[in-house]
């Protein structure tokens, strides 16, 4: 068949079969040809708008082309005859799915080379342009991706499937130190620090491999040799079949949250002024040595320290002063045990020290004596050259307990025996301590039910003076007595400290008070107008409102004439002189003497009673007990002396012979008070002592 006949039956056949849609239009844009593809995807679209049903065939020569394709809204924009592209792409959005087409459009010419008509084809690319869409899509999720791992804080390192660094970011170089092309192509082998073991590295790989994600803490060396702590994550790329593509690691420089971590522990274990462990460290580390001792049968010994003399130092010259002297006291202490050893500083004036692998008691007494020698060493405070003490107490694991809360129960008692034995003393755990803490926690329980229950009474010693040639009742000492309910004994020396650690002392103050404006009435109804003397703790001074209960007292009792002494002690003077000066003067504005008690038992000395507003000075009974020697005629007379030349009087307390009050007549004391005249009485017999009494 001759080639001018197949070519045409060639190029029919091909438009007949071809996929893509052709449209043949004469001049004036009316449709002179189209092929079975067009017509099929017209009709389809058409019969889906219920324009026409599936069976109806429509005749699409001489429709515009413009009305036909008018489902499509981009055909709008074809012009026919001034259009001069040739290629297009338009898109139709159909049944919630786009369809997209390339519009291909060429010129029919006749011989003369007019355009008689035009050649429209639509080729379907609805394939390749969702595929190029989704590599577009594609294409910016990983600029995003690739801007997010560059500008992110973290550091991130990618690397292969065999390890090797094929990608770092910015923050990775600022960490590191290292530069991205310094890194490429290694493993990540050459940040590691050395500060873990190898097992670390092992359970890190069998997470990776087994859950594909690590995460934890993990040391790095920078390029300058600098370790570092970070957080890091470790995440494997696995590729469809699931072997591994790649690991991403995400890590941040922890090196500032570790710093503040650790200053919160030191905060938390270690104590601020001294540097030393505080309570918590204490009880963790003594909960650990008692474990060591116990697992190797071993002893600990733990010593509880309290200051002798801090209260009065710190009062005086200030907090600031006080600080460095408790800075310098743990210096002393820590200079004398071994750094196996723990020494605490629990608050305050108390600290502790835990010895271990102690052999036996004198190795403890080594320590101890150490200790209270280093502390006895002079201070040199603002200028000022100050003397300290301490009291120690020792228990020792496992012989006197086992147990933390026992042991630091025992050793704290044994230190408060020493305190009570003179202070300046070690004292090891012992079944007498145990004995009188039984004691004193039987005294407290019933302390605190002794006032309701009315177990207290004010007894009167009688106070003599030598006048004119004979001795008279000049007043009397209310001296508080204790018999509980069940008919135990308390004496004064034993309850009186506990009561005043227990601040039971406040209330028991204020009944002694309120007593003796009741007995001070009594005795005037039976025609005795003398003084009255009562002892006030510090205490009372300090927490009790003193000064406005005694008004109080006053007004409730309509009394303006009580003779009223109140006798206080040198040690309360001392704590802190000038509040203790101001709380006196108060006290006589209301008309009451004042007393100092058991005088010449602290320190005493011309300058410093002169500033004192007192009246009486009260000669303890240790002196006079000794009086005729020598050497406490001299420390009597001393005092006598003293009081004359400031015009204070005095008064001997414990007078018990003759040749004591002709001792104390002889050197000027002529007020006196012991059992040579009489032991404390209660009321109605002291009324009948002093109405008989006659004494030559």
């Amino acid at each position: 068949m001759p080639k001018s006949i197949v070519v045409p039956i060639a190029r029919d056949l091909l438009v007949e079969n071809i996929k893509d849609f052709i449209i043949v239009v004469d001049s004036s844009n009316k449709i002179v040809d189209i092929n079975p593809a067009a017509i099929e995807f017209i009709t389809f679209f058409e019969h889906k708008r219920k324009k026409i049903n599936n069976k109806q065939e429509i005749n699409f020569i001489g429709i515009k082309i413009h009305e036909l394709l008018d489902f499509l809204p981009d055909i709008k924009r074809v012009d026919a005859s001034n259009d001069p592209k040739n290629e297009s792409t338009i898109c139709l959005n159909f049944d919630n799915k786009t369809f997209y087409f390339t519009m291909y459009k060429s010129p029919i010419l006749d011989t003369n080379k007019s355009q008689i008509g035009r050649l429209f084809m639509f080729h379907d690319v609805t394939n390749i342009q969702e595929y190029t869409n989704s590599l577009k899509r594609l294409n910016e999720k990983l600029s995003i991706s690739d801007r997010i791992i560059s500008t992110t804080m973290e550091g991130v390192l990618i690397t292969d499937s065999s390890g090797n660094i094929i990608k770092v970011n910015n923050s990775f170089e600022k960490i590191s130190g290292y530069k991205e092309d310094e890194l490429i192509g290694k493993n990540p082998r050459i940040l590691k620090s050395g500060h873990h073991n190898k097992s670390f590295y092992l359970d890190m790989w069998n997470d990776l491999l087994t859950n594909g994600y690590w995460k934890g803490e993990i040391w790095n060396k920078k390029k300058n040799g600098e370790l570092y702590p970070k957080w890091m994550s470790i995440t494997c790329l696995k590729k469809q079949g699931g072997m591994i593509e790649n690991y991403i690691a995400i890590s941040t420089d922890i090196s500032k949250i570790k710093k503040t971590e650790d200053k919160l522990q030191n905060l938390a274990y270690y104590d601020l002024l001294t540097g030393i462990p505080n309570r918590t460290l204490f009880y963790e580390r003594l909960e650990s040595a008692l474990t060591r001792a116990t697992n190797n049968k071993r002893a600990i010994a733990l010593l509880f320290m309290d200051l002798d003399g801090f209260k009065v130092i710190n009062d005086s010259l200030g907090h600031a002063a006080g600080d460095l002297l408790l800075k310098e006291v743990a210096t002393r202490i820590e200079s004398s045990i071994s750094k196996s050893d723990t020494v605490s500083r629990l608050g305050g004036d108390e600290f502790t020290v835990i010895l271990e692998n102690v052999n036996n008691h004198e190795d403890v007494k080594i320590v101890a004596e150490s200790i209270i020698e280093k502390i006895l060493l002079p201070y040199n405070l603002l200028g000022r050259e100050i003397t300290l003490g301490v009291s120690i107490g020792i228990a020792l694991a496992p012989y006197d307990e086992s147990t933390v809360e026992g042991l630091v129960r025992k050793a704290d008692a044994a230190m408060y025996d020493s305190k009570e034995s003179g202070k300046g003393k070690y004292s090891f755990s012992s079944d007498e301590i145990e004995r009188k803490n039984h004691e004193i926690l039987e005294m407290q329980i019933k302390l605190n039910k002794a006032l309701d229950n009315d177990e207290f009474n004010l007894y009167l010693q009688p106070q003599i003076i030598f006048v004119e040639n004979k001795f008279k009742i000049i007043g009397a000492e209310a001296l508080i007595r204790w018999k509980t309910i069940d008919g135990k004994i308390f004496t004064p020396d034993k309850f009186i400290p506990v009561s005043e650690t227990n601040r039971m002392i406040i209330p028991i103050g204020n009944w002694i008070l309120e007593e003796i404006f009741r007995i001070d009435k009594i005795l005037k109804n039976n025609g005795l107008n003398i003084k009255l003397s009562i002892n006030i703790s510090s205490k009372q001074f300090e927490n009790g409102n003193l000064v406005s209960k005694i008004k109080k007292l006053f007004k409730e009792n309509n009394s303006k004439n009580i003779n009223l002494i109140i006798e206080i002690t040198e040690s309360f003077l001392l704590q802190d002189t000038e509040s203790a000066i101001q709380s006196l003067l108060e006290i006589k504005k209301l008309g009451i003497e004042i007393s100092i008690d058991d005088f010449g038992t602290g320190f005493s000395s011309l300058s410093y009673l002169s500033r004192l507003p007192v009246d009486y000075l009260k000669i303890d009974k240790s002196f006079i007990d000794d009086i005729l020697s020598t050497n406490h005629k001299n420390l009597t007379s001393n005092i006598i002396s003293m009081a004359k030349t400031l015009n204070l009087k005095t008064v001997a307390e414990g007078v018990e012979t003759k040749d004591q009050i002709n001792k104390l007549l002889e050197e000027g004391c002529n007020e006196l008070q012991g059992y040579y005249f009489s032991k404390p009485l209660i009321i109605d017999d002291f009324i009948k002592y002093a109405k008989q009494f006659n004494y030559d």
